[in-house]
């Protein structure tokens, strides 16, 4: 970069997460090794949905790559914080010293609501704040910092049912027909169906192995599955994907041949996640499973089970909430909730405007709603403890 030894984006605080409506205040800090002559310094807020995948289409004998995208903004502002406004069509430089500059700004989100922040394969809902060293005629200097905004809340208490157990059951006849000695059978449920980050899924399971394999382990995987919806060039017709991963899970030895295993309410936390459906965004749903699978021996096919569950942000009211501790003695409920990283999300944030020589954090990690209690370090032992020791 030459002259400019440094160049970052600092909030206030150096606070992560923005609710609607909130203002946004820091500093650019610019460190010049001598006087520089710029027309200005600015910075460019936006908030924006993106998704995007391509296509192999088959025409004729040949084979096209079909690009499908989607894409909705939120804000887009520019703020002017020294020096000439980008608009202004005066070229006329002004001189800043050499030294250490620290340029203060504020800027307020938007009031209305906004999607939560989400980062996933084939899209994101991202905000971004980049301040730009206005040079005409040449290229410009610049630094970036995404943030994360909360996003709608998720009440859990507008759930259907949220405390009712889901349950589900299966079996399979994993020999051929004739050598077949019999089904393996598997029902497995969660103590209810919403939650919140932070608290512990209780996994109720039982297996009957009526087969002569055995089966190794029983595992339960709780999955992220992401909806994303394009068009074709944006505006063509419509197309969806859909993608999925594993956040969590915990497993167990299973059961030798013709012999049983069951869970009594087997711990798995939920780490900090973004809620149900993003809602707010027109493009990407978010759904969450829990899927529980008997991995049978020298076959593919296993037995699997889904259980689908709510993720939200807004607690029950009245509900007790066993997993959670609260900081007031005696009292009821969920504890506040704090934001903590997401676990095992780092995203790239540079974009077509981008250049090699962009300064500022350029891997992004979005912060969501977490309810901390004292029992998930202990759960969280006990599942490595349980990993550690399955075959």
């Amino acid at each position: 970069m030459g002259k400019v030894s440094a160049f970052q984006i600092q909030f206030d605080g150096d606070r992560e997460v923005y609710n609607s409506g909130d203002v946004i205040r820091g500093q650019v800090r610019l460190e010049l090794q001598e006087t520089k002559q710029f027309r200005g310094i600015y910075m460019h807020w936006k908030g924006r949905a993106v998704v995007t995948w391509t296509e192999i289409e088959s025409r004729g004998k040949s084979k096209v790559t079909v690009l499908y995208v989607a894409g909705e903004d939120y804000f887009d502002h520019y703020i002017t914080i020294w020096g000439k406004d980008r608009s202004d069509i005066d070229d006329t430089k002004l001189e800043l010293p050499a030294g250490q500059h620290s340029l203060p700004f504020q800027f307020q989100l938007p009031t209305r609501q906004l999607p939560c922040s989400f980062e996933g394969t084939l899209g994101y809902s991202r905000y971004v704040a980049r301040a730009v060293i206005d040079r005409p005629w040449t290229f410009d200097h610049v630094t970036k910092r995404a943030f994360t905004v909360s996003g709608i809340p998720y009440d859990l208490n507008k759930v259907q049912n949220p405390l009712a157990p889901v349950y589900n059951e299966d079996e399979k006849t994993v020999c051929c027909l004739c050598c077949a000695t019999g089904p393996v059978s598997v029902s497995a449920s969660t103590d209810k169906r919403a939650y919140l980050p932070g608290e512990t899924i209780y996994i109720s399971a039982s297996l009957d192995n009526k087969s002569n394999r055995s089966v190794h382990s029983l595992e339960a995987e709780l999955i992220q599955s992401v909806n994303y919806y394009a068009r074709r060039d944006g505006v063509g017709s419509p197309g969806y994907r859909t993608t999925s991963h594993v956040v969590t899970s915990v497993v167990t030895e299973a059961c030798g041949s013709y012999g049983t295993a069951h869970w009594d309410r087997k711990p798995m936390v939920i780490p900090p996640l973004p809620p149900c459906n993003l809602q707010g965004c027109n493009f990407i749903d978010i759904r969450y499973y829990v899927k529980f699978t008997a991995d049978v021996a020298s076959t593919p096919f296993d037995v699997d089970i889904m259980l689908e569950i709510i993720i939200g942000t807004i607690p029950l009211k009245g509900h007790c909430y066993d997993s959670l501790s609260s900081d007031q003695p005696g009292s009821s409920g969920a504890p506040p909730p704090s934001y903590e990283a997401a676990f095992g999300i780092q995203k790239e944030i540079r974009d077509e405007h981008d250049n090699e020589y962009v300064f500022g954090k350029l891997v992004f990690t979005p912060f969501y709603t977490f309810y901390r209690s004292t029992s998930t370090v202990q759960t969280h032992r006990q599942s490595a403890i349980e990993k550690s020791t399955t075959v």
